[in-house]
């Protein structure tokens, strides 16, 4: 193994810490031109697979405020992940965060907006007009990238395809309905629905993403299941619940 074969391995094995190139960096030329080429950035990013996670975004005096969860040098102040500027009024909320972008809901313009916090990219989207009369109420929504490339590391693919999938419940006939953008056809897809009875637990809550599937809780202890692949919204019952005293 020569010289720059072990100097790969050792910047390699550095922690996955937004510091740890940067700091490597100034070392020297040497180590600078290694750290930032791009053919060692991919080996980087696969080897540790999952980007760290740098913090989460709540909603505060009417603001979407960002809060790191790093300790410094790592610590990334709230001015940097600034997306609350793009919020008409105090009417915005996440609707959920992965993959290095951040769904928002402004409820003014009935609009959602797409953010890329690290490169400040934003993209808005006009919420369908089926979506628009229980915007407020009764709204749920997830974003997540699409890039299926070999050796694809998701949190760093600022610039790959990625969908959004917004679900909605009607108060009337508790019917849910779900439908999914695609930003390679810069579309929202067809309507899907569900006849199975069925509340959002509350407004504005994250979905977990398991598998191809996203979930919801749901106020009768059943999970509101949205299938990427099968294109497919259900309730998947869960146990009974009983008090207990």
């Amino acid at each position: 193994m020569d010289d720059k074969d072990l100097l790969w391995e050792i910047l390699l094995r550095l922690p996955p810490q937004p510091s740890s190139l940067p700091h490597a960096s100034a070392v020297c030329k040497r180590w600078r031109r290694m750290a930032t080429d791009p053919s060692f950035l991919r080996s980087f990013y696969a080897h540790h697979r999952k980007p760290p996670l740098l913090g989460f975004f709540e909603y505060q005096r009417d603001n979407i405020v960002f809060t790191s969860i790093l300790d410094a040098p790592d610590r990334i102040p709230h001015e940097r992940f600034n997306i609350g500027c793009c919020i008409t009024s105090s009417e915005g909320y996440v609707l959920g965060c992965r993959h290095g972008r951040v769904l928002v809901i402004d409820h003014v313009c009935t609009e959602l907006i797409v953010c890329t916090p690290i490169t400040g990219e934003q993209r808005r989207l006009a919420v369908p007009p089926e979506f628009k009369t229980v915007l407020r109420t009764c709204i749920n929504g997830a974003v997540l990238c699409t890039a299926n490339d070999q050796g694809h590391v998701h949190g760093g693919c600022h610039s790959s395809p990625f969908k959004v999938v917004l679900v909605i419940m009607y108060r009337d006939n508790q019917q849910s309905l779900a439908c999914v953008y695609s930003s390679q056809t810069n579309a929202w897809g067809n309507l899907i629905s569900t006849a199975a009875p069925c509340r959002l637990f509350i407004a504005h809550r994250p979905g977990s993403l398991i598998g191809n599937a996203f979930y919801w809780l749901t106020t009768r202890n059943d999970m509101l299941v949205f299938d990427l692949v099968e294109q497919s919204l259900a309730v998947l019952s869960g146990p009974p619940v009983k008090n207990c005293f």
